[in-house]
């Protein structure tokens, strides 16, 4: 099995301003992609797994990064370096979605602490990634929460990449 990635999470622009009735532009440079090879080491991933889920009104789920999730092949991952992290909530969404924060055994990750979360609002992205990974701790460390607040079912895509190694 092989997998290459690629993360592409750049901001650009052309900002322009009128100034003394000349226009003043500023370029603003996309930054490079953020490229993974096939493989465990650092700049390597080997796990991918990508899904549609769908949480009904205030209810959540904990993405079991070693146990319990299969990628496209039927097979259950077992990461043990996160290399990175997509996160798309619906654009129909009515309700905010809450990434992180598990009771227990919780995937500490790019957080600073298991207990902290970010919140995403419809059609909000989070993507995050790192050449190196974040560690996952099996039985005590690999829950990522995703849950969704009161009034209506909410709707989003999850794309994990990771390292078996």
């Amino acid at each position: 099995m092989s997998l290459t990635t690629t993360v592409k999470c750049s901001i650009s622009g052309h900002y322009t301003k009128s100034v003394g009735g000349r226009s003043i532009v500023d370029d603003i440079p996309p930054t490079e992609d953020f490229l993974l090879a096939s493989g465990t080491g650092p700049g390597a991933a080997d796990i991918a797994f990508s899904d549609k889920r769908t949480l009904a009104s205030n209810t959540s789920e904990n993405l079991d990064l070693t146990g319990t999730l299969t990628d496209s092949f039927g097979v259950v991952i077992a990461a043990v370096k996160v290399k990175a992290i997509e996160i798309h909530a619906d654009k129909t969404n009515t309700t905010n979605l809450t990434i992180g924060g598990a009771a227990s055994n919780g995937f500490k990750g790019p957080f600073n602490d298991i207990t902290d979360a970010i919140v995403l609002g419809p059609d909000d992205r989070f993507v995050i990634s790192s050449a190196v990974g974040w560690t996952v701790t099996a039985g005590t460390g690999d829950l990522l929460k995703v849950a969704n607040a009161t009034g209506a079912s909410a709707g989003y895509r999850v794309k994990i990449i990771a390292a078996s190694a």
